[in-house]
């Protein structure tokens, strides 16, 4: 299936092969993301009580409502990424980011970037470590931040059909997975690996290329 050296593009092309017929069939653009924010919840819980035994099955699990999102929207993740995070802050066009030292709000790239583009999703990883140093509490509150954001793109778009909404919703989409990065490099969680062992026979429910099981699964109350 893949590996920590496989191409983001790939696993991308993967989760396709597994789940376009299943999402297309059960799932709208906002029911893909309440799933992901389902996930992003569990985690949020796990980082409070500094309980880490599940999470790393909710961040495979948030990246892969994420590539959902992306393939259903139609855009490559890795190019976005790259066109808003060039191995740099798009802020302060630094890093490690200096933007709380340079008071920096808007964004600001012209075509800047630094380094050579990321392939495979430890690379990546590895980049906005290199980026965004910091601590599991902030990078997990960013995480529900730009859910939020994520959540406001797709509705209003869903109320005006304005390309800028659409536009909004894959950036913030984006956004939401550097923070998964960011969560799982906090904790030492190389995503890679973790999502080699999710996708390793497929579909982590049925084990089946493409899945077969269509992914029900009945949510219990989060207990916080």
């Amino acid at each position: 299936m893949i590996s920590r050296y496989s191409p983001l593009k790939r696993v991308q092309m993967l989760h396709q092969e597994i789940y376009s017929v299943t999402n297309d069939c059960n799932y709208s653009i906002s029911g893909m993301f309440s799933r992901l924010h389902r996930h992003i919840t569990h985690i949020l819980k796990a980082v409070r009580k500094e309980e880490y035994s599940e999470i790393k099955y909710h961040l495979c699990s948030a990246f892969s409502w994420s590539l959902a999102l992306a393939n259903r929207l139609h855009f490559d993740l890795a190019d976005k990424m790259w066109e808003s995070f060039p191995g740099i802050c798009p802020y302060c066009l630094c890093a490690p980011c200096a933007c709380k030292m340079r008071r920096i709000q808007r964004r600001r790239l012209k075509g800047e970037s630094r380094g050579k583009r990321p392939v495979s999703l430890s690379s990546w990883q590895k980049m906005f470590w290199r980026i965004y140093p910091n601590i599991v509490q902030n990078s997990a509150i960013h995480l529900a931040e730009e859910a939020g954001e994520v959540s406001e793109a797709i509705r209003n778009h869903g109320a005006t059909h304005d390309q800028l909404w659409l536009d909004r919703t894959v950036e913030e989409l984006v956004d939401v997975v550097t923070n998964i990065f960011a969560v799982s490099s906090c904790l030492n969680i190389n995503l890679a690996d973790a999502l080699a062992e999710y996708y390793a026979n497929g579909c982590p429910g049925c084990k089946s290329c493409p899945c077969e099981c269509g992914y029900v699964t009945i949510d219990k109350p989060i207990v916080f």
